[in-house]
Formats: C-alpha cells, structure tokens, sequence
C-alpha cells in the first residue's frame, strides 16, 4: 500500500509542470525582475546624490542703470 501512494505522488509531481524558475521564460523573467531592481536602486542612489550636492542657485546681478546717459557723437565745427 504505501508503494502505491509513493508512486503516485511521484506520478503526480512528474505530470505537474513544475516549478516556473525551471523554464526558460521563467529564468529570464526572474533575471529580469532582478535587472529592475539593480537598476532602480542604482538610479535613486544617484537621485539623491544629485539632490544633495546641488547648491542653491546664485541670483544673477543684473546691470544697474545709473541715470540717463548722453549719447553724442561727432565733433563740432
């Protein structure tokens, strides 16, 4: 009796298609899902890098007019 249940649970694990990281789609989906997460670290790592080194930005000096000016030229004769 209990080699018949034995060879049935094997029967039943072999029909089973098994475990989706045996396959080929499943391999390369787990490579990819790992390549996401790499990657997305990676990025925010240098998000916030970026973000810690900028400076705050320097008000551009803009000319001061100081009054009109004449603007003549030529010479008198």
């Amino acid at each position: 009796m209990k080699m018949k249940q034995v060879s049935g649970l094997l029967l039943a694990a072999l029909l089973l298609p098994g475990c989706s990281m045996l396959s080929k789609s499943g391999r390369q989906q787990a490579a990819y899902e790992r390549y996401i997460r790499k990657m997305s670290s990676s990025r925010g790592r240098q998000q916030r890098i970026f973000r810690s080194s900028k400076k705050p930005m320097m008000p551009v000096n803009e000319p001061v007019e100081s009054g009109p000016v004449s603007v003549t030229t030529g010479v008198s004769s």
